[in-house]
């Protein structure tokens, strides 16, 4: 079962814990221990909460009081967006999962960056016992307010500038380069990549395999950055087109590879014979795109699948424990009409 946030009171209420673990620099659970047993808690550090709670004027209700021992069998996913298809496929997979080891979801979209404090305040009010993060635009922010969250956090198809927390999601870089070298090794020498403008530390993984094999060949590389929105980007490629058309054109999104063969087929040019065109996640779109795209296969399903059944493995285990791992996911290429044989 799936539950999109709501505010209301309580969390306005519990939100106000979060303000106090921030002032104080410590975790929500040492919060919950300071009200709970502060006998357990060394004496500086419940000081410092005391004296900022005594100056915030915050006075705790019960959930808040139980947040360092409570279970809700809740997990929180927190996306910047659904639109995307690969996005929808890859809750299912939580949720299969999730249905499996007899939690909950709660699902928190928020597409503002300068909303990140208010959400995450949001996430951690809603008691959940995990978090998945399906976000790979980490503003500093972000990473400020993932020090003091309680629970495990785990990363889902994106990769966290920390070791302290693990992911789940396929060998970026390795899928780069190995479908760069093998339009290579296809007798391939002016390949274009097209990124999107929005930073995203997959794309810069997928990106750098790219560099690698152009570099081992000794080729000169094309790299390229667009919108991912296919409504502003259709005058951008319509105009790389116009200046040069690469032997192959490869995107870090289905929807951006079959923009470009849309207009460059209305430009006259044939694929694959013109034109050879790539992508990087396999969704449905691929599929149904004429000619079918050739793709380096994301399992978005299984990624989202083994996330939540890992998190439930983190949730078990104590705050002392190993540092958690970077899961992958195996992935193939799938060879369709878009490229030739």
């Amino acid at each position: 079962m799936i539950y999109f946030s709501q505010r209301g009171e309580e969390i306005m209420n519990q939100a106000k814990i979060y303000d106090i673990a921030g002032a104080a620099g410590v975790s929500l659970a040492t919060v919950s221990r300071v009200l709970n047993h502060p006998e357990k808690v060394k004496e500086g550090t419940r000081n410092k909460v005391l004296r900022i709670i005594k100056e915030k004027g915050y006075k705790p209700n019960a959930n808040a009081r139980g947040l360092a021992s409570r279970r809700s069998t809740t997990v929180a996913i927190v996306v910047p967006r659904i639109s995307q298809a690969s996005v929808a496929e890859m809750i299912q997979g939580i949720d299969d999962s999730a249905k499996k080891f007899g939690y909950a979801l709660r699902l928190f979209i928020n597409s503002d960056p300068k909303q990140e404090q208010e959400l995450w305040g949001e996430v951690i009010a809603s008691s959940v016992d995990g978090i998945l993060l399906m976000n790979d635009e980490m503003t500093p922010e972000t990473v400020k307010l993932l020090q003091y969250t309680p629970v495990p956090v785990l990363f889902v198809n994106a990769i966290p500038q920390s070791e302290k927390y693990g992911s789940v999601c396929i060998d970026y870089r390795e899928s780069g380069y190995k479908i760069t070298k093998a339009m290579i090794d296809r007798g391939n020498t002016d390949i274009m990549f097209v990124g999107t403008e929005h930073k995203y530390t997959v794309n810069d993984l997928k990106l750098k395999g790219y560099i690698q094999a152009m570099e081992e060949a000794h080729l000169p590389t094309n790299i390229v950055f667009s919108s991912g929105d296919i409504n502003i980007n259709e005058k951008h490629f319509e105009t790389l087109i116009d200046q040069k058309l690469p032997h192959v054109a490869m995107f870090v999104r289905d929807s951006m590879a079959i923009s470009f063969m849309n207009i460059a087929a209305k430009k006259g040019f044939k694929v694959p014979k013109d034109l050879q065109v790539i992508g990087f996640q396999n969704t449905k779109y691929a599929e149904l795109a004429n000619p079918k795209l050739t793709c380096v296969e994301t399992p978005i399903y299984e990624i989202g699948n083994r996330a939540m059944a890992y998190l439930t493995e983190l949730m078990k285990q104590p705050p002392e424990q190993e540092k958690p791992s970077h899961l992958l996911v195996d992935y193939k290429i799938i060879w369709r009409e878009s490229t030739k044989q």
